[in-house]
């Protein structure tokens, strides 16, 4: 055989072996008219969406193709109906069944991830509705002042809480190679429920694919990074900011005996949810020496405000209105809210991220009953 041929198929071969692991088919379908437009879209770098593909609904179905080895969340979206549906694309054939008067409850399947996806949904359907019903009970109990009632639906919403962590912890162990657990991964870490030291094992089980996406490569960079700035044991850094009044608002000028630094946001439930028990034990221990100073993660002026005023929140506040640009969070290395510092009368860190019950027990210990 002459030589040259020789090499061309075996490149051939190759190309062709190396095509298939990257690409992917999506297979839809979809009850609406043909010549209604699909599209499929991505969170840019500032998390806008962007169309990344589109196709039109032929008989009631609609495909895609391309190449994707790399896993990552994408939406389809569809002409002139509000909403999106989230769907992993990665390679292979990816059957997607889309419900126009409920895009939220449509169905992916055919894939390591979507197939988990799909499964993750249905078994923690029951968890969120459970803390969506909790939260919304908390507001109103916060709203009308009921303490009582406020302490036992914070509990209730902490136990629900737990529940979902070892039933995540668990899928995770079950489904290694999927996209979906990476991304759990990703935000027990960010969000502080797991420790790098207990996360790192876990990474390490996951395969090169995952590893090599946007989260892979981000919760790498977290679980390999320095010591974080603002650890127990360190001085807290320095900051100021505008206050509610546009008045400079600094650290060292709120410094209590005891201080807490609170990051959060108007827009984040788990701390509205969090905020009556803080509320609570600020006007326990204010007179022997605590003081606190919010951080808000805002955009809007006027929601800051509002949540302050609602949540009963009469502390120091600062917020330079840049979400997760913030400098001071970014100072802190604050990737979740919320996120809390306990600092002493020097600015030395003693505690971080603690909540409910364990934050009261904390400053009791410090201050005394």
């Amino acid at each position: 055989m002459n030589k040259n041929l020789f090499i061309l198929i075996i490149l051939a071969i190759v190309y062709s072996c190396t095509q298939g692991k990257s690409e992917f088919t999506v297979k839809g379908s979809v009850d609406l008219k043909d010549g209604v437009m699909i599209y499929r879209i991505i969170a840019d770098s500032n998390q806008q969406p962007k169309v990344i593909d589109s196709v039109s609904v032929k008989s009631k179905s609609f495909m895609m193709k391309g190449e994707s080895i790399i896993p990552d969340i994408n939406f389809l979206s569809l002409q002139g109906i509000n909403g999106n549906f989230p769907f992993v694309l990665e390679p292979g054939v990816i059957k997607i069944s889309l419900y126009k008067d409920s895009l939220m409850t449509s169905k992916a399947y055919g894939t390591i991830s979507n197939d988990s996806f799909m499964e993750y949904k249905t078994e923690t359907k029951a968890f969120v509705s459970s803390m969506n019903a909790i939260a919304r009970d908390l507001q109103q109990a916060s709203f009308s002042r009921d303490t009582l009632l406020a302490e036992d639906l914070q509990e209730q919403y902490k136990d629900v809480q737990d529940q979902v962590k070892k039933y995540e912890v668990n899928f995770i162990k079950k489904n290694k190679d999927s996209y979906i657990s990476l991304l759990i991964l990703e935000r027990f870490v960010t969000s502080n429920q797991m420790n790098v030291q207990e996360a790192k094992p876990i990474y390490d089980l996951f395969s090169d694919r995952l590893k090599s996406s946007k989260s892979g490569q981000n919760l790498s960079n977290i679980l390999n990074a320095k010591p974080d700035p603002a650890e127990v044991g360190q001085i807290a850094p320095e900051f100021q900011g505008p206050g509610p009044k546009g008045e400079v608002v600094s650290l060292k000028d709120n410094l209590g005996k005891i201080t807490i630094v609170d990051f959060w946001a108007s827009w984040c439930r788990p701390c509205r949810v969090e905020n009556p028990n803080l509320v609570k034990t600020y006007n326990k221990f204010k007179d022997k020496g605590l003081n606190i100073l919010g951080v808000a993660l805002d955009r809007d002026k006027q929601n800051w405000l509002q949540a302050i005023k609602d949540d009963g929140l009469e502390w120091s506040h600062v917020s330079n209105l840049k979400y997760w640009q913030d400098p001071i969070a970014q100072k802190y290395n604050v990737r979740a809210i919320p996120a809390s510092f306990i600092l002493n009368e020097d600015g030395k860190i003693l505690a971080k991220n603690l909540r409910g019950n364990a934050l009261d027990a904390k400053i009791s210990e410090l201050l005394g009953d």
